[in-house]
């Protein structure tokens, strides 16, 4: 028996389990109450651990041997789910600012800071977590970590952009008098977030690494739009229920899928050049588009359906430590510990690993809730204004112990004031230590698939990890494109291949050669036109038969051939298996 088709069931019942249907002409009119989105929210925390857990699984990029399929359908879902996110937060933030008086008063301490709180204590635990598993780390490394510009928790990406988001909110809320100027200040500021995160390339040091960062940012504005004239929207979604119900489940198909194309076939996010920032800023339009659909259909849904139950209800209330500490156990019992270590023990069983990282994640995210809070109260607390006037007449036991917690506040007040500076000058150590270890590094070799690859002296680093690595043509006199590194073949197509000799038989590999550098190392050479733009490629076997690719574009516009092709081929030339 699949055990999977059993996990899907339960999956159905555990989210509609105690839902209720409104009846015939009847309503939910709460469908868009704090309550309500909490549970969407807390449904979708499931769906995004669920997401990691795919990625873990059954993404395309592991290698073959480690590929165990079941959760396939959560890999793409990633921006969809966090659209639902963004969405209930823009659509939050502006009903309590409108029914609130004095929303905006506190509104750091009460909204930003235990964001801010909750993702560094993360970045510890993870810090920590990664020393325990065997990762090597100097100074500098943990200073990187601690520092949160180093993510040591690569999956806390939201708990970095939210709070940004927030501050946009208030600022624009806080300072414009129409309501209409302020929503469009935060629609400017997710388009200029949007063209920042897109102009970055992939990479895995810094914020910013990757589409997933922005490529569900529109939804925010949206969700304030529609809580704006949410009386309006409704009134028209009710006129006309089921067709709308309809037409926003089969649109979300069919966009999805057209998405999908467009960005594969025609924009893409691993597209470098001149025209790279559009191409990518029109993948995420697309993929707006596509979480905007998928938000409306739960949306839509709700009007007709109270959802609700104590699991569901608890995911709300704990969206932000569930969401923070799921991911350690998604490591400790996939196939390897952030690729750095085994794990602790390998689940190859997808609804027994299921399992388990959802029964581990549950007690830490309960201990990790208790923990944030505590801390949270702690920087929150203010101390009682001095001779504040009482209804009665103080004991002087009563006047010793107020006196010594006054003290004591003090005290920490000072502790307080030294904390800021002393975190700077850690930061400011730690960034000129990093640089000062780089800086005898030499950046023309990396290592990837257990290969070391070097590339020729008038190339610089852009980026280089273990997963994708560019470098950029500097060199007088020459005029060579990105040379780019891919530890996976990018197409899909392409990598149903899977070998150098099912390649040896494919049509769209044009001039295609086997080859076999100096050092042993075997590959397969040719070249891929795309658009009309020639990509000279060379397909690299490495162990396990796992095949990675090295590409760069021929486009004779702005690049000397020749010149793509003598650097093509040293870098080619150059590869041999790590030390």
């Amino acid at each position: 028996m699949d055990w999977m088709y059993l996990f899907y069931f339960f999956l159905a019942t555990l989210i509609f389990f105690g839902a209720k249907s409104t009846g015939r002409g009847n309503w939910n009119e709460e469908y868009t109450s704090l309550k309500q989105t909490k549970i969407l929210q807390g449904i979708t925390a499931l769906g995004i651990a669920l997401h990691h857990m795919a990625q873990k699984t059954c993404a395309p990029w592991h290698p073959r041997i480690y590929m165990v399929h079941g959760l396939d359908p959560f890999i793409p879902m990633g921006y969809m789910l966090v659209s639902v996110f963004l969405f209930c937060s823009g659509l939050g933030l502006y009903k309590s600012w409108k029914i609130k008086p004095g929303y905006l008063k506190g509104f750091f301490r009460r909204r930003i800071l235990p964001i801010i709180i909750a993702f560094y204590l993360s970045e510890i635990i993870y810090t920590a977590v990664r020393l325990a598993m065997g990762e090597k780390m100097d100074t500098v490394t943990v200073l990187w970590y601690l520092s949160g510009l180093h993510m040591a928790n690569f999956n806390a990406w939201y708990a970095i952009v939210i709070p940004f988001f927030y501050l946009v909110f208030w600022a624009a809320f806080r300072f414009c008098r129409r309501e209409w100027l302020a929503i469009s200040l935060v629609i400017l500021f997710v388009l200029g977030y949007t063209a920042l995160g897109a102009a970055i390339d992939h990479q895995n040091d810094w914020w910013m690494r990757g589409e997933w960062w922005y490529n569900s940012a529109m939804l925010f504005p949206l969700g304030m739009i529609f809580g704006k004239h949410e009386a309006k929207i409704t009134k028209v979604l009710k006129k006309g229920y089921w067709f709308w119900l309809i037409l926003f489940f089969a649109g979300f198909f069919l966009l999805y899928q057209q998405s999908e194309w467009l960005i594969g076939r025609r924009l893409g996010y691993y597209v470098y050049g001149p025209d790279k920032v559009v191409r990518r800023m029109l993948s995420a339009g697309t993929q707006w588009v596509v979480g905007f659909f998928y938000t409306g259909f739960w949306f839509l849904m709700m009007m007709k359906i109270r959802l609700g139950n104590r699991v569901t209800a608890w995911l709300g209330a704990v969206t932000l430590d569930f969401y923070l500490m799921h991911g350690i156990f998604v490591e400790l019992f996939g196939y390897n510990f952030l690729d750095i270590a085994k794990s602790i023990y390998y689940i190859k069983n997808v609804p027994l690993y299921i399992a388990a990282v959802l029964a581990a994640s549950v007690p830490s995210t309960l201990l990790f809730r208790w923990i944030r809070i505590k801390v949270t109260e702690w920087t929150q607390k203010k101390e009682r204004p001095e001779g504040e006037p009482s209804g009665k007449k103080e004991s002087l036991r009563a006047r010793l112990r107020r006196r010594k917690k006054e003290r004591a506040l003090r005290e920490r007040g000072r502790v307080r004031s030294y904390l800021v500076p002393a975190v700077t000058v850690l930061f400011l150590l730690g960034f000129y230590f990093a640089l000062a270890s780089g800086r005898n590094k030499d950046e023309h070799v990396f290592v990837m698939n257990r290969l070391e690859i070097r590339v020729p002296v008038y190339f610089s680093r852009e980026r280089a990890d273990e997963r994708n690595a560019l470098f950029k043509c500097t060199g007088e006199g020459k005029k060579a494109s990105y040379l780019i590194a891919d530890e996976r073949i990018p197409d899909a197509s392409e990598r149903e291949q899977g070998s150098l000799e099912s390649l040896e038989s494919c049509e769209w590999l044009t001039e295609q050669e086997a080859y076999t550098n100096p050092q042993g190392v075997r590959m397969i050479r040719g070249i891929v036109i795309t658009n009309g733009i020639r990509e000279r490629r060379y397909y690299i076997e490495c162990e396990n038969s796992h095949l990675m690719v090295i590409r760069m574009s021929e486009d004779d516009r702005y690049y000397n051939v020749q010149d793509c092709e003598e650097a093509m081929r040293q870098t080619a030339d150059s590869i041999r298996p790590a030390k």
